[in-house]
């Protein structure tokens, strides 16, 4: 009876040693996934984001057909090159280890969000004239960054990013994502009223709608949609208003 009783509080003992050391290991992963705020911004995709702005130029420049002509050849350039990395695998790990944490994980098997994103520019030239399009495409490239930044700058958790392992060597991605603040949707709305009244001028009825128009497509647009519905939905806004209202 002593042993059996001596051989019971053994084990609870082991079980408790276990749970203490799955606990240990655990805290140990927790802190190893907290991020500075440097470090968990996407700042790679972010300056694709930024660089998107000579869509915006172009199409505010060059008169149409040729701007639509030219944003839609670039849309299938990219969307080319994105389907080359999904159904090659070499080329797919060469692009995520030469442009790390630039991919999400749900990206692996789906268009990226550039492909995404040249497809709401295209569309927005087509749909709209030069000024609202131009203006419709610098809310994305600088109000979806800056939401994104200052979003992740107030976000009281920081485990924002982490590093998927691909089948074999090792092929960085965003796998992990913060949700959306509120600081974030209100430096949405800054910034791309200041890109309205840069391109449109200093009207109010244009750049207090059309910049809540982006902040509230950033917000509640799930995933890299936005890069789709940001553009011609703010300019689609910006166009009713000079046709309608101003």
């Amino acid at each position: 009876m002593t042993v059996l009783t001596g051989l019971a509080i053994s084990d609870r003992n082991r079980t408790g040693i276990v749970k203490t050391e799955m606990k240990s290991a655990q805290t140990r992963s927790t802190r190893q996934r907290e991020l500075s705020w440097r470090e968990s911004v996407e700042w790679g995709r972010k300056g694709f984001h930024v660089c998107s702005s000579v869509l915006a130029v172009w199409a505010y420049l060059v008169d149409d057909p040729l701007a639509t002509v030219g944003l839609v050849l670039a849309a299938l350039l990219v969307i080319a090159v994105d389907l080359a990395r999904l159904s090659l695998r070499r080329w797919a790990l060469w692009a995520y280890r030469t442009f790390p944490l630039i991919f999400r994980r749900e990206e692996r098997y789906r268009l990226s969000g550039a492909s995404v994103m040249m497809i709401g520019a295209a569309a927005t030239s087509f749909l709209f004239p030069a000024g609202p399009a131009a203006a419709g495409i610098l809310c994305l490239a600088w109000g979806d960054s800056a939401a994104a930044v200052v979003g992740q700058a107030f976000s009281r958790t920081r485990r924002q990013l982490g590093l998927e392992e691909a089948k074999g060597p090792r092929a960085p991605v965003v796998s992990r994502r913060g949700k959306k603040t509120i600081a974030g949707s209100l430096a949405c709305f800054i910034v791309s009223a200041l890109m309205i009244i840069l391109t449109m001028g200093p009207r109010p009825e244009l750049f207090l709608t059309g910049g809540l128009t982006a902040a509230a497509m950033e917000r509640w647009t799930p995933g890299r949609w936005d890069n789709l519905t940001i553009p011609p939905v703010t300019a689609g806004v910006i166009q009713i208003f000079l046709t309608w209202v101003c």
